[in-house]
């Protein structure tokens, strides 16, 4: 495996930051870090350790996946279950109360 791409990763944390209205200094003072430090992060000067990222994420509401998922060289399965699973609840938001229970008869059945 090469090498993970800290500058991608620091730069989907900055936006996840930003999106929240979230300053480097709160998430600073939360890591107990300098401020420099969490924009050495986002820029991809400094590479944050595992727990630091976790930290981070739970800051930003978001799991470590949101910022590492382009590291994947594999394809996951369960995105096409989720996928599946999204099509369906969508489907099942259109229908009226007696379609819905026969379709959880239907399901039972299977």
């Amino acid at each position: 495996m090469s090498n993970l791409d800290f500058k991608t990763i620091g730069l989907k944390i900055r936006e996840r930051r930003k999106s929240l209205s979230i300053t480097q200094e709160y998430i600073a003072e939360q890591l107990d870090v300098n401020p420099s430090h969490i924009s050495n992060i986002e820029c991809g000067r400094a590479t944050p350790s595992l727990t630091a990222l976790i930290k981070i994420a739970n800051l930003l509401q978001c799991s470590v996946d949101y910022f590492i998922e382009e590291e994947y060289t594999y394809k996951s399965k369960s995105k096409n279950a989720e996928s599946i699973d999204e099509q369906i609840l969508k489907k099942l938001h259109s229908c009226n109360s007696e379609t819905k229970n026969k379709i959880l008869k239907i399901i039972d059945i299977l």
